[in-house]
């Protein structure tokens, strides 16, 4: 017997379309890419160092933030509702350390989810030495107030 989970799972793989002829690889519309995390650390490289760190993990932020509105739009779609604050922390954990990318994907998620505008800051980072990473999202206005306080 198949639970839940699995249902919703094989609704979301039906509907992906895999055309070995073109080479293409689409669901509910849109056209995907699969691509190496190689090629995405080659790319978060050279933004780093043509643009320098800051303006390259803001490009970074907003991409993810515009992939993490699609990636719910689509779950959506696929009927994969996720709307539980648990449901969206397996978003986030599955997302692992945050950089850029991943700040940016949570952010968006969670703006598409809450079909509101969202910004974030993040205030813990494995990167930087700390045990996890954390991000604190929400209110725009709000952020910018906390970023103050934090500086």
């Amino acid at each position: 017997m198949k639970t839940k989970a699995q249902k919703k799972s094989a609704i979301a793989v039906k509907d992906l379309i895999l055309d070995q002829k073109k080479g293409t690889l689409n669901a509910y519309g849109e056209r995907f890419l699969l691509i190496p995390v190689k090629l995405i650390h080659s790319i978060e490289d050279r933004l780093t160092e043509s643009l320098g760190p800051v303006t390259a993990n803001s490009f970074e932020y907003e991409i993810g933030r515009e992939g993490g509105s699609k990636f719910i739009q689509l779950a959506q779609k696929a009927g994969l509702g996720i709307k539980t604050a648990q449901e969206i922390q397996r978003v986030a954990d599955v997302l692992g350390t945050m950089s850029g990318w991943g700040k940016g994907i949570l952010t968006g998620a969670v703006a598409a989810i809450l079909k509101s505008s969202c910004e974030s800051i993040e205030v813990s980072c494995q990167g930087k030495g700390d045990k996890f990473c954390e991000a604190i999202i929400g209110e725009p206005r709000e952020i910018n107030r906390l970023a103050d306080t934090i500086r």
